[in-house]
């Protein structure tokens, strides 16, 4: 099998002894099939590495930067990954007996046909992944650790650590609206929304792609009917269908209001800073609205009528 020079370096000083290797870059590097048992990785970026056979077992991959490599048939068994990236990595039939995975980031990975028995997801990233044919049974994870509101563990022989409450993308929320009330309801047109709309779904492309902003926006979407005017094209725009300048009565507007807030949060759990990132000129005035006068900080409780229209429908994103 033809090795590259970095493979060949790295696997002599393997040989002479060598197990520590941070601060090495290591970036797109091809180290297919390489013995690196019980060695020392921590922090390297191996991020678009092909690493496929790469024998990993017993290594420190702490917080070490794997987003998008490729570690199809990878042995990481006892490996510490804990912290580590893994965005969008091919985990595939791969042996992760025993294999630590506290916090680590795995959102959007292709774990399918890989063993993953005995293997810890404390406070690990679980969302968007693909797990066909993977095995789960008696792995762990806790309270922290985020799953797909559609992924069960318990389904999956899976064990809570802690006997805590697991938490999942949980975008159905219950709204208590009482329809007497009617002071406080701000004037915010559809329009307004999807320039709110607009500026969220273009941060989170930037950052997280088209792929997971595409899976934030459906899984953060509530089970209300009307919101089923809101579609996603191929290009992951959303559009309106129906009249723009719609004055949104209460319950729209709370609905409408609680689509962003999950998004925002789903964001929030890949990228901590991502409020931040956003303009809160445009973005705060949609969110702040308060629509219960005796509960300032519940924006949840009344209703109204929609007076207003104008036709046809608006592209919520153009990048």
């Amino acid at each position: 099998m033809f090795q590259s020079q970095e493979a060949i370096d790295l696997n002599q000083k393997y040989e002479e002894g060598q197990r520590n290797f941070q601060g090495l870059q290591l970036r797109r590097g091809d180290l297919r099939g390489l013995n690196l048992s019980y060695t020392d990785f921590r922090g390297v970026d191996l991020s678009y590495a092909n690493l496929r056979d790469v024998d990993f077992t017993g290594a420190d991959l702490r917080e070490a930067y794997l987003n998008e490599a490729d570690l199809t048939g990878v042995n990481l068994t006892g490996a510490n990954l804990e912290g580590a990236s893994l965005i969008k990595v091919y985990l595939i039939k791969a042996n992760c007996y025993q294999t630590n995975f506290s916090k680590a980031y795995l959102t959007g990975a292709y774990l399918t046909k890989t063993n993953f028995k005995e293997a810890r997801f404390n406070g690990a990233y679980l969302n968007g992944v693909k797990l066909s044919g993977a095995k789960l049974r008696d792995a762990s994870y806790d309270e922290k650790t985020r799953f797909d509101y559609s992924f069960n563990p318990e389904s999956a022989f899976m064990n809570l650590g802690d006997n805590s409450k697991r938490i999942y993308i949980q975008p159905q929320e219950v709204l208590e609206i009482n329809p007497q009330q009617q002071i406080n309801i701000p004037t915010i047109n559809i329009e307004q929304f999807l320039e709110a709309f607009n500026h969220l779904t273009t941060v989170s492309r930037r950052y997280l792609g088209k792929t997971m902003t595409e899976k934030y926006w459906e899984s953060s979407r509530p089970a209300f009917d009307w919101l089923e005017h809101f579609e996603m094209i191929e290009s992951a725009e959303i559009i309106f269908k129906g009249e723009l300048e719609t004055v949104l009565n209460a319950e729209q507007l709370q609905w409408l209001q609680l689509w962003l807030k999950t998004f925002i949060k789903n964001c929030c759990q890949i990228l901590q800073n991502y409020p931040a990132m956003l303009d809160l000129q445009l973005v705060k005035p949609i969110l702040s609205s308060n629509f219960r006068p005796n509960n300032p900080s519940s924006p949840f409780d009344q209703s109204g009528d929609s007076p207003s229209k104008k036709s046809n429908s608006r592209v919520l994103l153009s990048v």
